[in-house]
């Protein structure tokens, strides 16, 4: 398993740990699924038709580090929806969608199941349980959204 920078979520668009004069490292997949759902960049989605020059609007690592690799790419359909939607039964499907979207490139190393529960009428609840296919172990990922703030209120693994 590959290491990761540990990110906490606290509100406030996710922080960094530090360790010392380092970055803290994680072996957890749930930091790949923050990044995928919450790291992108909201103004654009990566095509793979930028022009080099060009000024992108993109997540900076799509072009930079997997430009070839577009399984890999960042591009947060998730966190783009949630801004934009309305949050009612529909909404809730455009979401789940979303979600699934953005954790397509997990399908090769981990079985995935997304819930989206509308909590109230402006926080939404994403459930994502993972189980990597070497081990079955299963670990669940719990985010609220706030929709009045546009941000993430609570990143947990239960």
């Amino acid at each position: 398993m590959t290491k990761d920078i540990a990110i906490s979520e606290f509100g406030s668009g996710g922080d960094v740990a530090i360790i010392g004069n380092d970055l803290a490292l994680s072996e957890k997949l749930l930091q790949a699924i923050y990044i995928a759902l919450f790291g992108g960049n909201l103004e654009a989605v990566t095509q793979g038709n930028e022009l080099e020059g060009q000024e992108r609007n993109d997540y900076w690592a799509n072009g930079l580090l997997w430009s070839d690799e577009n399984n890999k790419q960042f591009n947060s359909v998730t966190e783009n929806t949630l801004c934009n939607v309305v949050l009612n039964s529909s909404g809730r499907l455009q979401i789940l969608s979303a979600v699934e979207k953005d954790l397509e490139f997990l399908s090769g190393i981990a079985n995935v199941d997304v819930d989206v529960s509308i909590l109230t009428y402006n926080r939404v609840e994403i459930s994502v349980k993972i189980s990597r296919l070497d081990n079955l172990q299963e670990k669940q990922l719990q985010m609220v959204f706030d929709n009045a703030k546009n941000e993430l209120i609570t990143f947990t693994e239960i």
